[in-house]
């Protein structure tokens, strides 16, 4: 009770044809998805490197107010010392 399933030699190519076309766009859509992710990556590395920058110029923004208001605050006690000593 064995089945056999037997092509003619020209459906046998055209069955081979047609498995090698869809092996091939799938090989195809594979490699655009693969170029795409990559693509992504680097958009988002190129992101945490603006990011990194945008921080690192915040926190130097903040050390300048810092020292600012710290010079302020000392020329402020200086300037009292000063001006209660006779």
């Amino acid at each position: 009770m064995g089945h056999t399933f037997y092509l003619s030699e020209e459906r046998f190519y055209v069955v081979g044809t047609i498995a090698t076309l869809l092996f091939t766009l799938l090989l195809t859509i594979i490699a655009f998805m693969w170029i795409r992710i990559e693509q992504q990556k680097e958009i988002i590395s190129n992101l945490h490197i603006k990011i990194s920058k945008m921080e690192r110029s915040r926190l130097t923004d903040k050390d300048a107010v810092r020292t600012m208001c710290w010079k302020e605050l000392f020329e402020r006690i200086d300037n009292s010392q000063k001006q209660t000593k006779p």
